[in-house]
């Protein structure tokens, strides 16, 4: 049982390590449109509030969040052009060394960060509907 947690904690971090690669590989010159695509459908969809399948179906509800999330993280990760995964590795990585120490810091500032982009995502659509 040690090693089933041990290759779920080695995932979880590579997965964050994934996200950050894909948030500067995407506004990396040499990256590819598609990919740019790709990956930022799937940092806004990680980002936002909204699911495809509901968490309220059992099981399947997670595998959304769990399962289709990483492995399409991972996928773009991996189809990057040699140059620009290994900047957008390393400028992840100085990232990674410069908050970890201060894991509840770069949790708040995130958590913030998203309160206010749904909030001026709302207050935007509340002017183009009602204003």
């Amino acid at each position: 049982m040690k090693g089933v947690g041990a290759a779920l904690r080695g995932r979880f971090l590579r997965f964050r390590r994934e996200i950050i690669v894909v948030a500067y590989a995407i506004r990396h010159p040499e990256t590819p449109l598609r990919l740019r695509l790709a990956g930022g459908f799937f940092l806004l969809y990680l980002a936002s509030p909204v699911d495809l399948i509901p968490i309220v179906v059992p099981v399947v509800g997670l595998l959304d969040d769990l399962v289709i999330v990483p492995w399409g993280l991972s996928q773009v990760v991996g189809r990057l052009p040699p140059t620009t995964r290994a900047d957008a590795e390393e400028k992840a990585q100085r990232f990674i060394g410069r908050w970890v120490k201060r894991p509840l810091v770069f949790l708040l500032v995130l958590i913030v960060t998203l309160m206010l982009l749904w909030a001026l995502l709302l207050a935007l659509l509340w002017w183009i509907f009602f204003g």
